[in-house]
């Protein structure tokens, strides 16, 4: 892993970001919705305020510092549920096969012939827009990846010679998942996991920047929806939370390529 410099340059992208959300409330103990000053001051123009204020006077940075929070928070809770289910359908499809493969691939197409981001949009309308609803639709669209991924290692592994002899042993089918086949299919989901939460933060974004966000919350694209109506005379508002996602999205996808060189043996130089 000391090889890889993409690993280190999204690592360290990824470690400023979580900086950021760590310490936006020590920084900025203030509501961020609050107003800073007049509304529509620039960058650099006014002490205090290093990225200026947007059309209500808040402040871009205290806003950017706990949109890091809400983005991290929600891609991290997305990926983790959407991982979880993942691992759970496609273990036991690939494991079982049969009828219990047909069954859950099935279900596994019917999320994936749904356009991810039209499912999430109608999810947050039937269910609302808080920040639990928000992580859970981002997941019910992320996961069929993830299945399709580890049924295809576990189809791959268990066949080998190390099931076989457990098995033999008589070991239950339980301990064979978790203990044996499961460990040995993780380095691919978690490689994937990286570039689910890059997902879930842009798809967030998405959704935020179209008002299905929670109001209460502070996000970088609920900023970008804040700011494009004043996109002429002060496009900063949108520019600055736009690039805070396309370096966060650049961290992920840099240590998600690293994670990949790193952990698959292929690649491995000697």
């Amino acid at each position: 892993m000391m090889r890889h410099a993409s690993l280190w340059a999204g690592g360290a992208i990824l470690l400023a970001v979580a900086g950021m959300a760590a310490l936006a409330g020590a920084i900025f103990p203030d509501d961020p919705f609050a107003m800073a000053d007049a509304p529509l001051l620039w960058p650099g123009s006014a002490p205090g305020l290093p990225l200026g204020t947007d059309s209500l006077g808040r402040d871009i940075l205290a806003g950017l510092f706990h949109g890091a929070r809400a983005s991290l928070l929600i891609g991290l809770a997305s990926t983790v549920a959407a991982v979880f289910i993942g691992i759970l359908v496609g273990a036991l499809g690939g494991f079982y096969r049969g009828l219990v493969d047909d069954a859950l691939m099935r279900l596994t197409e019917l999320f994936q012939t749904i356009p991810p981001f039209m499912l999430a949009i109608v999810l947050l309308v039937v269910l609302g827009t808080r920040l639990t609803t928000i992580v859970t639709a981002i997941a019910l669209v992320s996961w069929p990846a993830v299945a399709r991924l580890v049924r295809a290692e576990f189809l791959a592994l268990r066949e080998r010679e190390f099931v076989q002899s457990c098995r033999v042993i008589g070991m239950s089918d339980a301990r064979i998942i978790l203990q044996q086949i499961l460990p040995n299919a993780l380095a691919p989901v978690i490689v994937t996991a990286t570039v689910l939460v890059a997902t879930a933060i842009l798809m967030e974004a998405g959704l935020s920047f179209l008002g299905l966000s929670d109001p209460n919350v502070m996000t970088w694209g609920a900023m970008i929806n804040m700011g494009k109506d004043q996109m002429r005379q002060a496009w900063y508002i949108v520019v600055i939370p736009g690039c805070a996602l396309l370096v966060t999205a650049l961290g992920l996808n840099l240590f998600g390529e690293g994670l990949n060189d790193a952990l698959n043996p292929r690649l491995r130089r000697p």
